[in-house]
C-alpha cells in the first residue's frame, strides 16, 4: 500500500510538466478536448469561466471565442502558470472555494477529471450548478480498484452518480494515468441551466 500524500504537494510538482503530460499521446487525455468539443459545438462565443481544479489553465487554449477565466486549483504552482494565461485564481480546495462562490456569479463552469479528488462529489456538484448562469460541464472518471488503491493522493469513483438535467451525458476513454499506466473511462456531462426569467 502506498502512502497517500496531501494532493497540494502532488500537483505543485506537477505544475512544471503538466501541459506537457496533457498533450503526450500516451497520456490520451481526452477529457479537456471532449470538453471543449461539447462547448465549442453549442456555439458559446463570450462571457465568463469558472475553471474548476484549472491546473495550468489548459482549457483556455482549445475554447473559441472570448471568455473571462477564473480558475480554482489547490496547487498555488498550477496557478501561477494558469495566471499566465491571464486567468484570475482562487487557491484553495475545491469544497471550500465553490461553497463561498455565490449563485450564478459564472456564465460557464468547468470541472474536468477533477471531482474524482473529492468526497463528496454531490454537493460539488449541486454547487457548480447553482455558480453557473448559462452552462455547466463536469466529468466524472471511473476511478478503477486498482488506481483508488495506489494513486498517491486520495480518490474516489462516483461515475455511477445519479445526474438530472443532463443534456449530454456518456463516457469516452478519458485519459491515462502517468503515474500509473492505467486508463480511466469519463463521463462528460454537459448542463444548461433554465433561464430563471
Amino acid at each position: 500500500m502506498s502512502t497517500k500524500i496531501a494532493a497540494e504537494e502532488f500537483y505543485d510538482k506537477f505544475a512544471a510538466t503538466y501541459d506537457e503530460v496533457l498533450k503526450d499521446p500516451s497520456c490520451n487525455a481526452q477529457h479537456v478536448n471532449e470538453a471543449a468539443k461539447i462547448f465549442n459545438r453549442h456555439n458559446h462565443q463570450k462571457g465568463s469561466v469558472l475553471d474548476i481544479a484549472c491546473g495550468t489553465g489548459f482549457l483556455s487554449e482549445l475554447l473559441e471565442g472570448e471568455f473571462d477565466y477564473t480558475g480554482i486549483d489547490i496547487s498555488s504552482k498550477m496557478l501561477d502558470y494558469a495566471a499566465q494565461r491571464g486567468y484570475k485564481t482562487i487557491h484553495k480546495p475545491i469544497e471550500t472555494a465553490l461553497a463561498e462562490i455565490d449563485s450564478q456569479s459564472y456564465d460557464f463552469v468547468f470541472c474536468l477529471s477533477s471531482l474524482l479528488c473529492v468526497e463528496d462529489a454531490a454537493t460539488a456538484i449541486k454547487h457548480i450548478n447553482r455558480i453557473a448562469r448559462k452552462t455547466s460541464i463536469f466529468s466524472l472518471d471511473e476511478t478503477t480498484e486498482e488506481y483508488i488503491k495506489n494513486f498517491v493522493v486520495p480518490v474516489y469513483d462516483h461515475s455511477k452518480m445519479a445526474i438530472e438535467n443532463a443534456m449530454e451525458d456518456y463516457f469516452i476513454v478519458g485519459w491515462t494515468s502517468p503515474t500509473l499506466g492505467i486508463t480511466i473511462r469519463t463521463r462528460m456531462i454537459y448542463i444548461e441551466q433554465k433561464s430563471s426569467e
